[in-house]
């Protein structure tokens, strides 16, 4: 099942993460293993600015030169964030979160147990939590991610293999959604837990989504729940 490994989902050369991937066969592993990575390899400083009025928990966080946590905002750690990253006026970030380079968390945005990776946006008034962003992914207003089954069971992935529906047990009852690099998701969109979105792929506003999204296709309301269609390429 290589369309379910990392590699499918991310490019991992330029990533300060790349370890945290070693070993792991299904994606959504590296979300259970995010916290204790991110424990081992944390070498707490401030390299960057935080205003003042901002909130960065002594000790546990790791700043990276050019970025900054402006005023109004609240880190714990343990988090790492990249170069020439911001952490926006009230964004809350609530620990074993790591950022790359270039990044962006903005306004209202709140962020638990989550990786992103370079030149990606998740902007204002979003929850991201127990869930990998790729590179140069864009996020729209309002969009969240789900990481809890409300019947409290064990999140399945489910994906269509040569026609046929197979189920992927995760070994999580908190797992939010996996966004493949290059993906633009609109505003208004609920990833549903076990959300699995490949490299390029287009999500339209108002989309409920679950299961596997295969790289390269557009998602958008239509009847229930919504369709698919591929992205054509120039």
């Amino acid at each position: 099942m290589d369309f379910l490994r990392p590699e499918a989902f991310f490019d991992l050369s330029n990533s300060g993460a790349a370890d945290l991937f070693k070993g792991v066969k299904y994606v959504w592993e590296a979300v259970l293993a995010l916290p204790g990575y991110i424990e081992k390899v944390i070498k707490p400083d401030i390299l960057g600015e935080v205003e003042e009025g901002a909130w960065v928990e002594p000790g546990r966080v790791r700043l990276e030169e050019g970025s900054v946590v402006e005023r109004g905002a609240i880190v714990r750690g343990p988090t790492i964030i990249g170069r020439n990253s911001v952490i926006r006026t009230g964004a809350y970030v609530r620990g074993h979160v790591m950022v790359g380079d270039d990044c962006m968390i903005g306004h209202g945005t709140e962020t638990r147990q989550l990786l992103v990776l370079n030149h990606t946006n998740i902007p204002h008034h979003n929850c991201f939590f127990t869930s990998l962003v790729g590179n140069s992914v864009r996020i729209g207003g309002v969009t969240n991610t789900a990481n809890f089954r409300l019947d409290g069971q064990e999140v399945v992935i489910k994906v269509n293999v040569d026609d046929h529906k197979r189920s992927f047990p995760t070994g999580q009852t908190l797992f939010g959604a996996v966004i493949g690099d290059d993906t633009r998701v609109a505003g208004h969109v609920l990833l549903l837990a076990g959300c699995l979105i490949g490299r390029g792929c287009i999500v339209y506003p108002r989309c409920s989504i679950s299961g596997y999204i295969p790289p390269d296709t557009m998602v958008r309301p239509k009847s229930v729940p919504y369709e698919m269609l591929p992205i054509k390429r120039r």
